[in-house]
């Protein structure tokens, strides 16, 4: 992922262009962007067999294609950050991340959505899920959020930015974008809050380093940590779906979720107003 700023931040404020203008540059990123998740379901359905060569390719698709669009991952109207100031903002983003995830479980934990049991955790398998994580969180920031962003930066107020990139996750999730294709109601409505928070987190940030710390920590803790990790975390079956439906497809997590992103959106508001 190259850190160096490009011709416009996703997230800029328009300003000038008329508005079948604004529709058109719409339309062609939107296009785009289609296109490019396209591309990575292509990639993603033929290399099965090699998980993590896949999500590496995936993100090398998605980085070229959200480079195109002019989606920086930085502000460019700022001085390019230094590796130290990127390596701040994704540590500041995965602290939020976690503590997302903590107060998420911990609900979930005092609800009894959640049982918990020990586990003895491997090294190797939590730094590749932490690995597989940022690979996850780099594709989604940039296709999911900042593409969208991208497309209607322009023509919408920061809120309604917010609600379109909450439908963009949660049809992702659902399999219209190549998602898992789970269609439970709690599910869908995570990852639309889901997006909402990272889509926030890009606003303020001005940039993508903000919310990829977010979403790899976020992804690690509710994953690769809780799952056969440091505790091995599980939920009874729900009404609309049988088997356990882990962290991101309780009830539990769906309530916890909502304060956090009305904090996440009012933060983003606020920032815009500056």
């Amino acid at each position: 992922m190259s850190a160096a700023p490009r011709v416009e931040t996703g997230i800029a404020r328009a300003v000038g262009p008329d508005a079948s203008a604004r529709l058109r540059d719409a339309a062609k990123v939107i296009a785009w962007g289609l296109l490019l998740y396209g591309g990575v379901l292509l990639v993603a359905s033929r290399l099965q067999a090699k998980a993590f060569g896949s999500l590496a390719l995936q993100m090398v698709i998605a980085e070229w294609g959200a480079g195109r669009l002019a989606v920086a991952w930085s502000d460019p109207r700022a001085d390019p950050p230094t590796w130290s100031a990127i390596a701040k903002r994704a540590g500041r983003g995965g602290t939020v991340g976690l503590l997302a995830a903590a107060s998420v479980i911990a609900f979930a934990l005092a609800t009894h959505a959640l049982s918990a049991s020990a586990n003895t955790p491997e090294p190797g398998q939590l730094g590749m899920g932490l690995l597989t994580a940022a690979l996850i969180g780099a594709r989604d920031e940039l296709l999911l959020r900042g593409v969208v962003l991208r497309a209607f930066r322009k023509s919408c107020p920061t809120l309604a930015l917010l609600i379109i990139c909450g439908g963009a996750g949660a049809a992702a999730e659902y399999g219209l974008l190549g998602g898992n294709g789970d269609g439970s109601p709690a599910r869908l409505a995570v990852a639309g809050l889901l997006a909402i928070v990272f889509a926030s987190l890009w606003l303020v940030d001005r940039g993508g380093w903000l919310p990829l710390g977010a979403h790899t920590a976020w992804t690690t803790a509710t994953g690769a940590m809780i799952r056969g990790g440091l505790f091995d975390l599980r939920s009874p079956p729900t009404p609309w779906g049988g088997g356990d439906a882990g962290v991101v497809g309780s009830p539990a997590t769906l309530v916890a979720l909502v304060p956090v992103a009305a904090l996440a959106a009012v933060w983003a508001v606020r920032a815009q107003k500056r």
